[in-house]
């Protein structure tokens, strides 16, 4: 797939480091300009544990650090994959492996010298957790999210909490806050101390809401948690692998399409006499070595990992 395919503003821009991306976040640079009414807003990726990707008008990409999702988005990660998503509040949703998560609304809008931020999130299959953020609270923005789950919809008002949907049960669970849960026109849970848990089983009566485990909520949050050493990426990661070096343009077109559609953000650069193809932004060189362990089959046999200068 040609990266072409994918229109602006589908990435922010690479000059945004770690450090960066917090002064952007501090001044409210992700969206500084206010209307005098709600306006689509957008959420960036902050990390991604490769491979994922995001759809956008039924056209996939690889999902790298920086990309922006809005409306209509898809967010996809593969087995053994994650995702963190930062929205504009600084508010932050977690994607575990295996997840389709589905933006269906993300608005903006002023209240006096703070934000209402309104989204609708679909989880279509996989684990998702979402955190308020405290010092987004502490200068007065307010998030209303609505999460849909198969047979349910999650309302919160600043929380923290985690959710889960697949083919046999949709479950959720409350960390920290307050969590209703709807079935229909119908409340079914209501959420309020922490570890409270909620889960219905397919072709199976409604069991009330109970109290997870330790074990349990071990388990939740691990299962929404990067994993250091396996292939993250994050905004200014230092290390790049080299998928191939000195090929011409188009054995590096087609290496950077083929990476691209299996979920690495591969890309090409001039490089002396030729080009090479290359995926930026890891968090080490671990995390660099453990991708490129998995690139064989898909035609990398001679890769190299370098400090990105």
């Amino acid at each position: 797939m040609n990266s072409s395919t994918i229109h602006p503003p589908f990435t922010l821009s690479r000059r945004a480091s770690m450090r960066g991306l917090a002064a952007l976040l501090a001044a409210g640079a992700l969206g500084a300009w206010q209307p005098a009414h709600a306006a689509a807003d957008t959420t960036v990726i902050e990390a991604v544990q490769l491979p994922a990707q995001i759809e956008r008008q039924g056209q996939r990409r690889a999902a790298e650090p920086g990309a922006l999702l809005r409306e209509g988005d898809k967010a996809i990660t593969a087995a053994g994959s994650r995702m963190l998503l930062r929205m504009s509040d600084r508010s932050t949703v977690r994607l575990g492996e295996a997840t389709e998560f589905l933006v269906q609304t993300l608005q903006r809008s002023p209240q006096g010298g703070a934000n209402q931020i309104s989204a609708g999130f679909k989880l279509i299959t996989g684990v998702f957790r979402y955190a308020t953020d405290y010092s987004s609270k502490v200068v007065g923005n307010k998030t209303d999210l609505k999460l849909d789950l198969a047979t349910a919809t999650v309302g919160i008002r600043g929380t923290d909490f985690w959710a889960m949907s697949d083919a046999d049960h949709d479950a959720v669970c409350v960390f920290e806050g307050h969590v209703a849960v709807e079935r229909g026109a119908s409340a079914v849970a209501d959420l309020q101390k922490p570890g409270a848990f909620w889960v219905t089983f397919t072709g199976k009566p409604e069991a009330p809401a109970g109290q997870a485990t330790p074990d349990q909520l071990a388990k939740f949050i691990g299962q929404a948690e990067m994993r250091p050493g396996q292939g993250v990426l994050l905004q200014g990661g230092e290390w790049r692998l080299v998928a191939a070096a000195n090929a011409t343009g188009p054995q590096a077109n087609e290496l950077r399409d083929r990476l691209q559609a299996a979920g690495y953000p591969a890309r090409v650069a001039g490089q002396g006499s030729g080009f090479e193809v290359r995926i930026n932004q890891f968090a080490s060189e671990q995390d660099a070595r453990s991708v490129l362990a998995k690139l064989a089959p898909l035609g990398v046999t001679q890769g190299n990992v370098v400090r990105a200068r």
